[in-house]
C-alpha cells in the first residue's frame, strides 16, 4: 500500500505549478522525500525538494510543463527544483556531485534559470549548460545560449559570462579558468544520451502518473553527503530529519561526525542549550532577590 503522505504529496504535485515528471529512466535511480526513501520510475511526479540518486550507468529526465528539462547523467545526486526557484540567496535547483544538463525551457515567471553546486552558482541562464561536479572541480560547458558562472569560494574572482561553446572549471584552490572550448576529455566523458536532442515526453504522463513504490526507511550513509555538505544546503535537513534523531544507530552517526555538521548539535544535546538556573542560596543565607527589596511603609488609615 502506498502511504497516505506520499500521495497526497503525489495529488498536490499534480495541481501545483510547475509540476516535475521523470519521463526518461534507463539504470536505477532513488529518490528520498522527507523520511522515506523509494524506487524512481518514468510517470512519477517529482515534488520541490526532493533528492534524487542515480547508479552507475543511469540516465534520468526530468520535464517541466514549460519546457523546462534537468538531466542527470550516471552516479549524480540533485536536489530537485524549478531552475527558476530561489532558496535565499542562492538557486534552489542544486547538484551535489556528478552530471546535470539544464534546459531552460519557456518560463514566464521572469526569473531566468539558475542552477548551483559546491562553491558555485550559475545564473541568467538561457539555452543549455552542462556541469560536471566532482570532488576536485566543477566543470561546466555551455552547449546553447549563455549563463553568468558566480565563483562563491574566496577568490574574490568577478562572475564569469559564458558565451555558447565555452567552457569553465571552478576549484576551490586556484581561481576560475574560462576556455573557449571544452577539453577532449570533458567531451569524451559525457554521458552518451547528452550527446542527442531528446524529444518532450511530458505530455505521454501527465495524466497518468506513477505513484511511488518500495517506500523504505534510509539511513545514515544514503543521506550522508548532504548532511555534510554547504551550510547553506544541509541546515534545512535538521527541521525536515529531525525525528531521525530518534534512530540509534542514526543518532550515533550524527553524533560521530558532529564537527561536520555542527546545527544538529541543540537537537542531539538539547540540555546544553538550557537556560542556567539562578543559584540556590544555602542554609540561614538571605536570599538576595528578596534581601533587596525595601520594606514597604506601613499604611495609616
Amino acid at each position: 500500500m502506498i502511504p497516505i503522505a506520499l500521495m497526497v504529496g503525489a495529488q498536490a504535485a499534480s495541481t501545483a505549478k510547475p509540476t516535475p515528471i521523470v519521463t526518461i529512466l534507463q539504470g536505477r535511480a532513488t529518490v528520498i522525500r522527507a523520511l522515506s526513501q523509494f524506487e524512481a520510475a518514468e510517470g512519477m511526479l517529482l515534488l520541490a525538494d526532493d533528492l534524487v540518486r542515480t547508479n552507475k550507468d543511469t540516465f534520468l529526465r526530468i520535464e517541466y510543463p514549460d519546457q523546462t528539462s534537468i538531466e542527470l547523467g550516471p552516479d549524480t545526486q540533485l536536489q530537485v527544483n524549478h531552475p527558476s526557484r530561489r532558496r535565499g540567496t542562492r538557486p534552489a535547483l542544486y547538484l551535489l556531485e556528478g552530471w546535470l544538463k539544464v534546459g531552460s525551457g519557456k518560463a514566464d515567471s521572469g526569473v531566468k534559470a539558475a542552477f548551483a553546486t559546491v562553491g558555485v552558482d550559475v545564473v541568467d541562464l538561457t539555452g543549455i549548460m552542462v556541469m560536471r561536479a566532482t570532488s576536485a572541480s566543477r566543470e561546466l560547458f555551455a552547449e546553447q545560449g549563455t549563463a553568468r558562472c558566480i565563483d562563491k569560494n574566496q577568490h574574490a574572482a568577478e562572475p564569469i559570462t559564458l558565451r555558447q561553446g565555452g567552457f569553465v572549471t571552478v576549484a576551490p584552490d586556484r581561481p576560475p579558468r574560462l576556455e573557449v572550448r571544452p577539453p577532449a576529455e570533458f567531451t569524451a566523458a559525457l554521458p552518451r544520451a547528452y550527446r542527442d536532442t531528446l524529444p518532450f515526453r511530458y505530455r505521454m504522463f501527465q495524466d497518468h502518473p506513477v505513484a511511488p513504490k518500495g517506500q523504505v526507511q534510509f539511513s545514515y550513509a544514503d543521506v550522508e553527503p548532504w548532511l555534510n555538505g554547504e551550510p547553506s544546503v544541509r541546515r534545512q535537513f535538521v527541521a525536515l530529519w529531525r525525528r531521525k534523531a530518534n534512530d540509534a544507530a542514526f543518532r550515533a552517526s550524527l553524533d560521530r561526525d558532529l564537527q561536520k555538521h555542527p546545527e544538529w548539535d541543540p537537537v542531539l544535546h538539547p540540555e546544553k542549550y538550557e537556560p542556567a538556573e539562578p543559584p540556590h542560596p544555602g542554609p540561614g543565607v538571605e536570599n538576595p532577590t528578596t534581601a533587596s527589596q525595601p520594606t514597604p511603609a506601613p499604611q495609616h488609615n
